[in-house]
């Protein structure tokens, strides 16, 4: 993969100069036309024994002037026109000197030369070809350079074809600085402004030789001219030489400078890389870098020790991709396939691996003991159920040699004992030892109790999809079978009716228990069961209210009880 050139902070600054050039141009020619029609010799360019610059000169420098900053802004129409009339202008400027012609607008033929450069400048820029408009410009820029230094040396500018005014010199240079400073990252000017040391140090000396050569020259001139007559040359030889050391000596400094940079750049990048290598290498995870063809860049030490060389082929996503488990030496890995980008382009991969085997037997492990747990917990539940039925059966012997009030007694414990067996059976047979269903035990004690009953006329309804803990549920199946058993007794002297059971749940639990019965004129407040409900319902935090109106109805309003700690 090839380097590409990467741009330094004077690519902005050069489009910055750029535009600040032409303004400075359409100012300048402002000035000059000012000039003219005030008459003002200054402002028209008659100083330090040059002419006035033509005000065609300077009119025409303003459109130019503002094709460029036009390019700058990324609109090439204002360029195309303005070079197409230049070319035409000049064209016709340039016969006229050849042919003797005389069109009336006086300009110049050194100028009308450059302004056709400038003309094929902007159709160049107008089809992005940058170098050869770049080119051209530099012959134009020297040009009205050695005609501003002669003005300012005082030797003025020999011959009629190379005749042009201060002030156009110095609009020149402008548009030629413009010109080169346009698009500074194209063409033969993009070595210049690259962050390369290159660059770095054309930028540096550059500007430094453009000053000093030409305050040597200048001085020079004026020494050969004015005060020591045949030593100019010596001078300018020993100052040149001078300038050399200098400028030898400035970029040496600056590339031991660099290079000092470079190496601490190297040494930090060294450490950073043995760093990371050696966190990478003591990592309990596999790691491995790929490149865009699937060879292994890099791999650590827990890699290398698997010996991994297939892999699952990287899917063109750009977001991590999850590696299934996959059996290595007789344990068990995943992990992750994570895509290398350099910018948008894909450049590889990287894999790791996690050895989860301890993890999986972990979980194996946890799943064998909750297993164990359920087996345990069902052959409680069981075993108490079993329990409880042999209690059943002993009050039922019990009762067989007891009296009618015995008896009647013995069967009320029986039927009491048989609601909590119901909750064991039902909490063993479900498997979900984390609550009762409510639904399931409600259908469950009705059945037993109609058959006990021999109330075979009576059904019911139940709606009570509520799973409720142990704590709560003893003690509601306590109530409910307290509702229900004094239904079947009491309320269907014909033995036949309906029983609705409901258990709501919303901010609180709702407990209905109603029949279609006979109903109670005067509900007993004494008795065995209704005291056993009151102090079931405290218990459950609840509300115990009961109806006797068309049929008795039993409310109960509670709330799950928490489960208190025995550790």
């Amino acid at each position: 993969m090839g380097l590409k050139m990467e741009w330094s902070d004077s690519v902005l600054f050069a489009r910055r100069i750029s535009v600040s050039a032409s303004a400075t141009v359409i100012v300048i020619s402002s000035l000059i036309l000012a000039g003219w029609a005030a008459g003002n010799q200054h402002l028209m360019g008659s100083v330090l024994g040059s002419p006035p610059t033509q005000p065609v000169t300077a009119i025409l420098f303003i459109p130019l002037a503002a094709s460029l900053i036009a390019l700058a802004r990324g609109f090439r129409g204002p360029a195309i026109l303005t070079g197409t009339f230049l070319l035409v202008f000049y064209l016709l400027t340039i016969s006229a000197y050849i042919q003797g012609a005389e069109y009336g607008y006086n300009s110049r033929l050194i100028t009308s030369v450059l302004f056709l450069i400038y003309a094929a400048v902007l159709f160049l820029f107008s089809t992005s070809r940058f170098s050869v408009a770049q080119i051209i410009t530099f012959p134009a820029g020297v040009i009205s350079y050695c005609v501003l230094v002669g003005y300012v040396a005082g030797i003025g500018v020999y011959g009629e074809y190379f005749l042009m005014a201060l002030y156009t010199a110095v609009l020149h240079i402008l548009i030629a600085v413009s010109i080169l400073s346009l698009f500074p990252e194209r063409g033969v000017m993009a070595p210049l402004h690259a962050s390369f040391v290159g660059g770095h140090i054309v930028r540096l000396i550059l500007p430094v030789m453009i000053a000093s050569i030409t305050v040597l020259g200048l001085l020079t001139l004026k020494m050969r001219y004015h005060m020591f007559p045949g030593f100019g040359e010596v001078f300018l030889m020993g100052m040149t030489v001078s300038l050399i050391i200098v400028s030898v000596i400035i970029v040496a400094a600056e590339l031991n400078r660099i290079d000092l940079k470079r190496k601490t750049y190297r040494r930090d990048l060294r450490r950073t890389q043995r760093f990371f290598r050696d966190v990478l290498e003591n990592l309990a995870e596999a790691v491995a870098v790929f490149d865009a063809e699937g060879n292994i860049l890099y791999q650590n030490t827990a890699m290398k020790r698997l010996g991994v060389v297939d892999f699952p082929e990287y899917s063109g996503e750009r977001r991590p991709v999850i590696i299934d488990r996959t059996d290595l030496k007789g344990r068990h890995y995943t992990g992750w396939m994570v895509p290398r980008f350099q910018g948008d382009e894909y450049a590889g991969f990287i894999v790791s691996l996690t050895d989860i085997t301890d993890l999986i037997l972990a979980k194996r492990s946890l799943e064998d003991t909750l297993m164990e747990r359920d087996a345990l917990l069902a052959e409680v539940h069981h075993r108490v159920k079993n329990n409880l039925q042999i209690i059943i059966s002993l009050l039922n012997i019990q009762a067989m040699n007891a009296d009618d009030d015995t008896r009647r007694i013995l069967m009320d414990t029986q039927s009491r004992v048989r609601a909590m067996a119901i909750i064991h059976e039902t909490l063993y047979d479900s498997g979900d030892f984390s609550g009762v269903l409510m639904d399931s035990f409600i259908t469950r004690l009705m059945e037993r109790l109609i058959t006990v009953h021999s109330a075979h006329g009576v059904h019911f309804r139940v709606d009570a999809d509520v799973r409720l803990n142990l704590e709560t549920a003893i003690p509601l199946a306590l109530f409910i079978n307290e509702a229900l058993t004094n239904s079947i007794r009491h309320a269907f002297p014909e033995g036949e009716g309906m029983i609705d059971v409901r258990i709501t749940s919303n901010d609180h639990l709702h407990l209905t228990a109603a029949d279609d019965g006979v109903g109670i004129e005067n509900p007993p407040a004494g008795t065995v069961g209704i005291s056993l409900m009151r102090a079931l319902a405290d218990q459950l935090d609840g509300e115990f209210e009961l109806i006797s109106d068309n049929g008795t109805v039993v409310s109960l309003h509670f709330r799950e009880l928490e489960y208190k700690s025995r550790f």
